[in-house]
Protein backbone atom coordinates (compact mmCIF):
# COMPACT_ATOMS: atom_id res chain seq x y z
CA UNK A 1 0.00 0.00 0.00
CA UNK A 2 1.60 3.72 -0.87
CA UNK A 3 2.06 5.87 1.93
CA UNK A 4 0.92 9.61 1.80
CA UNK A 5 1.46 12.56 4.07
CA UNK A 6 -1.40 11.95 6.23
CA UNK A 7 -0.24 8.20 7.00
CA UNK A 8 2.78 10.30 8.43
CA UNK A 9 -0.16 13.06 10.27
CA UNK A 10 -1.44 10.11 11.81
CA UNK A 11 1.73 8.60 13.57
CA UNK A 12 2.37 12.06 14.75
CA UNK A 13 -0.44 12.70 15.88
CA UNK A 14 -0.30 8.65 17.58
CA UNK A 15 3.00 9.38 19.52
CA UNK A 16 1.80 13.18 20.49
CA UNK A 17 -1.72 11.92 22.28
CA UNK A 18 -2.37 8.20 22.15
CA UNK A 19 -5.00 8.47 24.25
CA UNK A 20 -7.22 9.48 20.51
CA UNK A 21 -7.56 7.14 17.60
CA UNK A 22 -6.25 9.00 14.35
CA UNK A 23 -8.30 6.76 11.72
CA UNK A 24 -11.00 8.69 11.42
CA UNK A 25 -9.00 12.09 10.83
CA UNK A 26 -7.20 9.95 8.00
CA UNK A 27 -10.67 9.18 6.05
CA UNK A 28 -11.06 12.99 6.56
CA UNK A 29 -8.19 15.04 5.37
CA UNK A 30 -7.96 12.73 2.22
CA UNK A 31 -11.37 13.96 1.56
CA UNK A 32 -10.38 17.41 1.83
CA UNK A 33 -7.25 16.88 0.18
CA UNK A 34 -8.37 15.19 -2.22
CA UNK A 35 -11.61 18.05 -2.82
CA UNK A 36 -8.99 20.69 -3.13
CA UNK A 37 -6.94 18.97 -5.53
CA UNK A 38 -9.94 17.64 -7.81
CA UNK A 39 -11.52 21.35 -7.50
CA UNK A 40 -7.83 22.73 -8.57
CA UNK A 41 -7.99 20.48 -11.31
CA UNK A 42 -11.24 20.92 -12.78
CA UNK A 43 -10.88 25.00 -12.34
CA UNK A 44 -8.13 24.91 -14.77
CA UNK A 45 -9.73 23.09 -17.02
CA UNK A 46 -12.92 25.56 -16.61
CA UNK A 47 -10.48 28.04 -17.21
CA UNK A 48 -10.25 27.04 -20.76
CA UNK A 49 -13.64 28.19 -21.46
CA UNK A 50 -13.18 31.35 -19.21
CA UNK A 51 -15.43 30.21 -16.70
CA UNK A 52 -15.70 30.43 -12.96
CA UNK A 53 -16.86 27.97 -10.65
CA UNK A 54 -19.96 29.69 -10.06
CA UNK A 55 -20.69 30.10 -13.69
CA UNK A 56 -20.30 26.63 -14.39
CA UNK A 57 -22.33 25.75 -11.49
CA UNK A 58 -25.43 27.79 -12.67
CA UNK A 59 -25.11 26.95 -16.23
CA UNK A 60 -24.68 23.32 -15.74
CA UNK A 61 -28.14 23.19 -13.51
CA UNK A 62 -29.52 24.69 -16.02
CA UNK A 63 -28.31 22.42 -18.92
CA UNK A 64 -28.96 19.10 -16.78
CA UNK A 65 -32.85 19.81 -17.33
CA UNK A 66 -33.05 19.16 -20.72
CA UNK A 67 -34.77 21.10 -23.25
CA UNK A 68 -35.73 24.01 -22.76
CA UNK A 69 -32.97 24.31 -20.18
CA UNK A 70 -34.73 26.53 -17.96
CA UNK A 71 -35.75 26.85 -14.42
CA UNK A 72 -37.48 28.87 -11.75
CA UNK A 73 -35.03 31.23 -10.60
CA UNK A 74 -35.71 30.51 -7.06
CA UNK A 75 -35.30 26.48 -8.00
CA UNK A 76 -32.25 27.55 -9.48
CA UNK A 77 -31.17 28.94 -6.09
CA UNK A 78 -32.26 25.85 -4.42
CA UNK A 79 -30.32 23.78 -6.68
CA UNK A 80 -26.93 25.94 -6.08
CA UNK A 81 -27.64 26.05 -2.12
CA UNK A 82 -27.51 30.18 -2.69
CA UNK A 83 -29.88 32.71 -1.08
CA UNK A 84 -31.89 33.96 -3.59
CA UNK A 85 -29.92 37.31 -3.77
CA UNK A 86 -26.98 35.88 -4.16
CA UNK A 87 -28.80 33.93 -6.85
CA UNK A 88 -30.14 37.28 -8.52
CA UNK A 89 -26.48 38.73 -8.71
CA UNK A 90 -24.94 35.34 -10.56
CA UNK A 91 -27.95 35.09 -12.98
CA UNK A 92 -27.80 39.14 -13.73
CA UNK A 93 -24.28 38.42 -14.26
CA UNK A 94 -24.70 35.68 -16.40
CA UNK A 95 -27.64 37.61 -18.75
CA UNK A 96 -24.92 40.37 -19.24
CA UNK A 97 -22.18 38.19 -20.67
CA UNK A 98 -24.94 36.46 -22.71
CA UNK A 99 -25.71 33.20 -21.42
CA UNK A 100 -29.07 33.21 -20.19
CA UNK A 101 -31.80 35.52 -20.12
CA UNK A 102 -35.05 35.63 -17.98
CA UNK A 103 -38.27 34.83 -18.94
CA UNK A 104 -42.05 35.12 -17.84
CA UNK A 105 -43.40 31.90 -16.74
CA UNK A 106 -46.12 31.33 -18.69
CA UNK A 107 -48.03 29.11 -16.02
CA UNK A 108 -47.19 31.16 -13.65
CA UNK A 109 -46.83 35.35 -13.91
CA UNK A 110 -45.40 35.91 -10.49
CA UNK A 111 -42.49 33.17 -11.42
CA UNK A 112 -39.20 34.43 -13.64
CA UNK A 113 -37.76 31.25 -15.56
CA UNK A 114 -34.19 31.20 -16.24
CA UNK A 115 -33.05 29.93 -19.50
CA UNK A 116 -29.90 29.11 -21.37
CA UNK A 117 -29.22 31.08 -24.93
CA UNK A 118 -27.69 29.46 -27.41
CA UNK A 119 -24.09 30.85 -26.46
CA UNK A 120 -24.81 29.25 -22.94
CA UNK A 121 -25.76 26.29 -24.52
CA UNK A 122 -22.67 25.66 -26.73
CA UNK A 123 -20.19 27.18 -23.81
CA UNK A 124 -21.85 24.50 -21.36
CA UNK A 125 -21.80 21.93 -23.91
CA UNK A 126 -17.81 22.15 -24.30
CA UNK A 127 -17.23 22.88 -20.92
CA UNK A 128 -19.30 20.26 -19.25
CA UNK A 129 -17.09 17.54 -21.65
CA UNK A 130 -14.07 19.29 -20.15
CA UNK A 131 -15.47 18.58 -16.99
CA UNK A 132 -15.80 15.05 -17.10
CA UNK A 133 -12.61 14.64 -18.75
CA UNK A 134 -11.24 16.35 -15.47
CA UNK A 135 -12.98 14.02 -12.98
CA UNK A 136 -11.87 10.93 -15.04
CA UNK A 137 -8.63 11.73 -15.50
CA UNK A 138 -8.57 12.79 -11.73
CA UNK A 139 -9.62 8.79 -10.69
CA UNK A 140 -8.60 6.89 -14.12
CA UNK A 141 -5.85 4.98 -12.37
CA UNK A 142 -9.13 3.23 -10.12
CA UNK A 143 -10.64 0.25 -11.77
CA UNK A 144 -14.31 0.69 -12.40
CA UNK A 145 -15.16 -1.62 -9.20
CA UNK A 146 -13.30 0.81 -7.07
CA UNK A 147 -14.76 4.15 -8.50
CA UNK A 148 -17.96 2.21 -7.80
CA UNK A 149 -17.51 1.25 -4.19
CA UNK A 150 -15.86 4.51 -3.28
CA UNK A 151 -18.79 6.27 -4.92
CA UNK A 152 -21.15 3.61 -2.64
CA UNK A 153 -18.44 4.70 0.69
CA UNK A 154 -18.85 8.09 0.12
CA UNK A 155 -22.41 8.34 -0.29
CA UNK A 156 -22.83 6.59 3.04
CA UNK A 157 -20.59 9.18 4.69
CA UNK A 158 -22.68 11.94 2.58
CA UNK A 159 -25.99 10.89 3.87
CA UNK A 160 -25.47 9.74 7.33
CA UNK A 161 -27.61 11.39 9.61
CA UNK A 162 -24.96 12.33 11.71
CA UNK A 163 -22.58 14.50 9.70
Amino acid sequence: MNRDFIDDLQEDWSEERPDLDPGPMGVVLRIQALAKIFGENAANRLKEFDLHWWQYDVLSSLRRQGEPYSMAATELADASMLTSGAMTNRIDRLEQAGLLERKADTGDRRRVLIQLTPAGLELIESATEARFESAMRSIGHLSDKQRDDLSKLLRLALTSPEK
